[in-house]
């Protein structure tokens, strides 16, 4: 992942040829998420891959990792500035979600397209300060099947981020969403530390169980739980990565594992975790 090496593109793709990386996944450049950045950074970063030589394996544009617009309660109207706060609130997530569906995702493809990246990432809505896990609400699998079906279309795979805030946090909770979409297009990205830290205990097995037959992509990072009971991303931590890359190998998975430590110092980091999961990734 290009940005946990460098907010800089082209040190990240210097870094990334030095350490013989097999490609590279894109996230952020600069202060912006590709490709929601500027005209000049958009024209450039296809030019950069190419002089680096290295393919990319999907762009993560941030796609729905936005608030889930959330209708005002019946109680909230009894006093008319709160009920006005929450219709307000509740139009700005919509204006934002649609913003995402009609021009961030078209952005998507074309800069996936651009880059020769056959996947995109996309998220399943921040459930909300204070909202339980659960069962995503209809209106969210209603967007991704939207997105899956424009994605589809252009003949790309929309990769779904088990991530921790969203509705899609844990395994089961991820398949579901798919299983409902009912698009080929909509897969799975894997990500056994996020689902660990929304409260997976083990996401290998239990959680890959969940999802095996839907993954499209991976990120390759630890977590573990700290002595104050936060669970968090650490150097090394308790993700039984050795049998889930097995796994992995035994249905067959020929997609990408990107590495995403997630952790600082950044580039020390970085390298000790390309180094160990190439390590791993030989030995099995």
């Amino acid at each position: 992942m290009t940005d946990e090496v460098s907010a800089d593109l082209e040190t990240a793709l210097e870094l990334a040829r030095e350490w013989k990386v097999d490609g590279v996944e894109l996230r952020g450049v600069g202060e912006r998420r590709y490709p929601d950045v500027s005209d000049l950074e958009r024209a450039r970063v296809p030019e950069l891959l190419r002089e680096w030589a290295l393919p990319v394996s999907a762009v993560s544009p941030g796609l729905f990792k936005i608030a889930t617009p959330a209708a005002p309660r019946p109680e909230t109207r009894i006093l008319h500035w709160e009920d006005a706060a929450m219709f307000r609130r509740h139009r700005d997530a919509e204006t934002v979600a649609r913003d995402h569906l009609e021009r961030l995702l078209p952005l998507s493809i074309d800069a996936a397209r651009a880059v020769g990246a056959s996947t995109i990432i996309c998220f399943s809505f921040d459930r909300g300060e204070g909202q339980q896990p659960g069962r995503a609400p209809d209106w969210v699998v209603d967007v991704l099947k939207d997105a899956a079906a424009r994605v589809g279309s252009a003949g790309l795979t929309l990769a779904l981020e088990v991530e921790h805030i969203c509705w899609g946090d844990v395994g089961s909770r991820s398949a579901d969403i798919v299983a409902r979409v009912a698009n080929p297009a909509l897969r799975i990205n894997w990500d056994p530390a996020n689902a660990y830290r929304a409260g997976e205990d083990a996401p290998y097995p239990e959680g890959y169980a969940a999802v095996r037959g839907l993954v499209r992509h991976v990120h390759y990072k630890q977590a573990s739980t700290l002595p104050d009971g936060r669970r968090a991303f650490t150097p090394s931590g308790v993700i039984d990565w050795k049998g889930q890359v097995d796994a992995l190998r035994r249905d067959g998975y020929d997609g990408w594992i990107t590495a995403e430590p997630h952790v600082t110092p950044k580039v020390a980091q970085a390298r000790r975790t390309v180094e160990a999961l190439r390590a791993l990734l030989e030995s099995v």
